[in-house]
C-alpha cells in the first residue's frame, strides 16, 4: 500500500486569520493493514458509543424522595424564592409543589455532581480533619412542616451533628469568580436554609472546579438572612396552600428584576465593557476582602496599644460612642408607628456576569 495523505486547505484561511505560513496542513492517513508502514501510522482508536442514561428514573429511594419534596420547600429551592436560580422559575416550583412531578432524566452534568460527592466529602476530611458523615435522615424538618432541607454531609463531634457540608461539583471557569469574589449567593441561601432547618450554628461549602481544583469556604448561621429566607418560603407555600398562583417575585426587596424584554448588543465594544466592569467589580471585591483582612490583622496585633509604627508606617486606634437606633425595640413596644413611617421605594440593581459555558 502506498503511503498517501490527505491536504486540506490551511485552517487560518478557512477562518480568516492571518497565517506568517501559508503551508497546507497535512494530515498522514492510517494504514492499520500494512506492516511496512510506521507504527504511529498502524494505531488506531475507535470511539465507543456509550450512551448516558439517568438510571435513577427507576429508582424506588428516588420516586419517594420526590414525593416528600412536595410536602414543603427543600434548601435547594431557596434560590428559586430569591429569583436566583438558572434552572427553575418560581411559577414552575409552584407547579410542581402543587400539581406534583416525577423525577424526569437529568443531563450528565447532575449525574457526575452527584457521584463526585463521595470523593469530595472526603477530601474535605482528609484537608481538615474534621469528622464526616452521611445526616441522620434524608429529608430533616423544621419548626414547620414545610421547612424540609435535604443535607449533603454533616460534620460530626462526639457523635452529633455540629455542621452541615454542602458538596459541588462544578465548571473549572468558575474558580476565578468564586477566588475572588466568593461563593455564589444561592448556595450561600441554600447553606442558611440547610442549618436554620437543622439548628446547626455553622456549614461548610466544599467545591471541586474541573476535577482538578478545590475549594472550601466556611459560612456562619446569619439569623437575619434565616429569618427573610423563612418569610419567603412561608409567603410561597401560602400561595401552594391556596392554589394561587404566586407573582413574579417574592419578598420586600425586588431581586428579580422586572421583564421588560431585552435587547442584543452587536457592537464589540459592548462586550468589552462590560467584561471590564465585570473586571472591576470582581477585583474591587478581592481589595474589599483584603482590606478587612488586614485591618483585623493591625487590630490584632495593637491589642490595647492605642498606636503602633513599622518603619514609615504608623497606625493608630481611636475610640468613640456611637448612638444607633434600636429598631427592633421600637417594631415590638410601636408597631403601629413602624408601620406609619416605612416606606418602600424602588430599588434597581445592576449585574454584570460571564454567560459563557
Amino acid at each position: 500500500m502506498t503511503n498517501t495523505a490527505v491536504t486540506l486547505p490551511n485552517i487560518f484561511d478557512e477562518v480568516g486569520a492571518f497565517s506568517e505560513s501559508t503551508d497546507d496542513i497535512t494530515i498522514p492517513v492510517r494504514q492499520e493493514q500494512d506492516p511496512s508502514a510506521p507504527p504511529d501510522m498502524r494505531l488506531k482508536a475507535t470511539p465507543m458509543k456509550l450512551a448516558y442514561k439517568d438510571e435513577r428514573v427507576t429508582d424506588p429511594a428516588v420516586q419517594s424522595w420526590m414525593e416528600e419534596r412536595q410536602l414543603g420547600v427543600g434548601a435547594s429551592e431557596i434560590a428559586v424564592l430569591f429569583g436566583l436560580s438558572p434552572f427553575q422559575t418560581l411559577q414552575e416550583l409552584w407547579e410542581q409543589k402543587v400539581y406534583g412531578c416525577s423525577y424526569e432524566p437529568g443531563p450528565e452534568l447532575f449525574h457526575w455532581g452527584h457521584t463526585m460527592e463521595p470523593v469530595i466529602a472526603a477530601e474535605f476530611e482528609r484537608r481538615t480533619g474534621e469528622k464526616v458523615e452521611d445526616p441522620p435522615q434524608m429529608i430533616m424538618i423544621g419548626s414547620k412542616p414545610h421547612y424540609r432541607a435535604s443535607l449533603d454531609r454533616v460534620i460530626v463531634e462526639d457523635g452529633v451533628p455540629v455542621a452541615a457540608l454542602e458538596l459541588k461539583n462544578l465548571n473549572e471557569c468558575r474558580y476565578g469568580e468564586y477566588r475572588v469574589g466568593g461563593p455564589s449567593v444561592g448556595y450561600l441561601l441554600q447553606i442558611q436554609y440547610q442549618m436554620a432547618v437543622a439548628g446547626l450554628d455553622y456549614g461548610y461549602l466544599a467545591c471541586l472546579f474541573g476535577g482538578q481544583r478545590w475549594g472550601a469556604w466556611r459560612v456562619l448561621a446569619s439569623p437575619t438572612v434565616q429569618k427573610e429566607i423563612f418569610q419567603r418560603v412561608d409567603e410561597f407555600w401560602s400561595y401552594v396552600e391556596s392554589k394561587q398562583r404566586p407573582p413574579k417575585c417574592l419578598g420586600v426587596r425586588g431581586i428579580v428584576q422586572p421583564d421588560v424584554g431585552a435587547i442584543s448588543l452587536t457592537d464589540p465594544e459592548w462586550e468589552e465593557r462590560f467584561a471590564s466592569l465585570n473586571t472591576l467589580r470582581l477585583e474591587k471585591a478581592a481589595i474589599d476582602k483584603q482590606e478587612k483582612v488586614l485591618k483585623e490583622q493591625v487590630k490584632e496585633v495593637l491589642g490595647d496599644c492605642q498606636t503602633a509604627s513599622a518603619g514609615r508606617m504608623k497606625a493608630s486606634m481611636s475610640y468613640s460612642t456611637r448612638r444607633s437606633f434600636d429598631k427592633k425595640a421600637l417594631e415590638a413596644e410601636h408597631p403601629e408607628l413602624v408601620e406609619r413611617y416605612t416606606s418602600e421605594r424602588e430599588v434597581t440593581t445592576l449585574r454584570i456576569r460571564n454567560t459563557s459555558p
